[in-house]
């Protein structure tokens, strides 16, 4: 078990205050963050024995500014391209999970002499014919946090016991900022985009993922031209949360 801990500080994303968790030294990864953060990053630490883990939040998430608008799934890459700017990475591996796998391989699409090796893990926005988009914000609350993995004691400390107003805040300008970007079920321009990335990229899936089932993934593989999938059985969509195994597979990746 690693005993690091993430540095917390601010970059400059083109006028757009944002603020960075850090870990490690070495080859540079950079890890986006999907659609929710509170269940935290520390199972990503292991990372940083051996590399410089980046964890950039995206506007509206953490202390990270709201404003200026990011209103299209182009301005949101943009934002990327703008933190690895204002961090000096010219290029790194690029991890992204569930809404920010969808952005890092948008990211990959667009800058790709920037993105060596993709990681995808279980990301949003492919259609997949006879599957549907597992609507959270339709769920209660029990029922979200069972559709997210399958590990209860993830959000043990996480959530709060009883009425707590900067949660709520938090969370909801987590909700005002995906309501500007964020494009519906699917993204109807993704397919073009994927066919265009020329990075080695893993993907990862959880087999019982009950936010995108492994048919996503399946169309993840086919859609990509250089794309291997990783599957772990009995896992959900936290995987990195519920199997040390996943975190492993990023630095392996990224190693060879």
């Amino acid at each position: 078990m690693t005993t690091r801990a993430f540095a917390v500080s601010s970059t400059d994303a083109s006028g757009r205050p944002t603020e960075v968790l850090s870990a490690g030294d070495g080859p540079t990864v950079v890890f986006l963050h999907g659609a929710g953060i509170v269940e935290g990053f520390d199972c990503l630490l292991p990372l940083a024995e051996r590399f410089r883990l980046i964890l950039p939040l995206m506007p509206g998430y953490g202390h990270t500014a709201l404003d200026p608008p990011v209103r299209s799934r182009d301005a949101a890459v943009e934002q990327v391209a703008a933190v690895l700017d204002g961090l000096g990475i010219e290029e790194t591996v690029l991890v992204g999970h569930s809404l920010g796998g969808w952005l890092a391989a948008a990211t990959a699409a667009r800058f790709p002499n920037r993105i060596s090796k993709l990681v995808l893990a279980a990301p949003y926005g492919l259609p997949v014919e006879g599957e549907s988009l597992a609507h959270l914000f339709a769920m209660g609350p029990a029922e979200r946090l069972a559709a997210l993995t399958n590990d209860p004691s993830i959000w043990e400390g996480r959530l709060p016991e009883g009425p707590d107003e900067a949660f709520d805040a938090a969370r909801a300008l987590e909700g005002e900022a995906l309501s500007r970007f964020f494009p519906g079920d699917f993204d109807p321009e993704l397919t073009a985009t994927l066919s265009t990335i020329s990075a080695p990229t893993l993907v990862l899936w959880g087999d019982d993922d009950m936010m995108f089932s492994l048919a996503y993934a399946r169309a993840w593989q086919r859609a990509l031209p250089h794309a291997e999938l990783r599957t772990y059985p009995g896992v959900g969509h936290l995987m990195f949360h519920e199997r040390r195994e996943a975190v492993d597979a990023i630095a392996d990746f990224a190693s060879r």
